[in-house]
């Protein structure tokens, strides 16, 4: 198998390339890819077949590049002398979700709760949601937008 994935790594090099540059950037393209070869090769006794290795081979690239641009966004980023702002701002963040939790768990029926929950939280669709909780969609929709507003109001009441 080491023969075929040098192959197949060489055959789609270019498609995995400008995937690397289109996440990673220029700079490091061929660090990417140089870093993804390396994993696909440890890999390289447990790869079943030429697509499933073309498929694990740019899904490396696309998270090493995703790897690269996150190292360099954080060595970027001006480093906090004493901390305070950073901590007071995460502190905000802390009591701002803890005001609509309550507001959630206190001000919201059990459907629209879960309404939110499986919308915004889950990711479900509307249709999926219709189905779960045995309503029409447009009552879905409804019920997720009226829980949106009395979450708004009531925040807004408190603040």
């Amino acid at each position: 198998m080491e023969n075929n994935v040098l192959t197949i790594f060489t055959r789609i090099r270019q498609r995995l390339h400008t995937t690397a540059l289109s996440i990673a950037g220029e700079d490091n393209a061929d660090d990417v890819l140089q870093d993804a070869f390396c994993k696909l090769w440890t890999l390289k006794n447990m790869l079943p077949d030429q697509q499933q290795t073309e498929r694990i081979a740019a899904t490396i690239v696309k998270n090493v590049s995703i790897d690269y641009l996150r190292s360099a966004h954080r060595s970027a980023q001006p480093a906090n002398v004493c901390g305070a702002t950073d901590d007071a701002k995460e502190q905000d963040m802390r009591e701002r979700f803890d005001a609509v939790k309550r507001i959630v768990e206190m001000q919201l029926s059990d459907t629209q709760r879960r309404v939110l929950w499986m919308r915004d939280y889950e990711g479900y669709s509307f249709a999926e949601i219709a189905a779960a909780v045995d309503m029409t969609e447009e009552n879905v929709r409804q019920t997720l937008s009226r829980a949106r507003k009395l979450i708004r109001e009531t925040y807004k009441n408190i603040n």
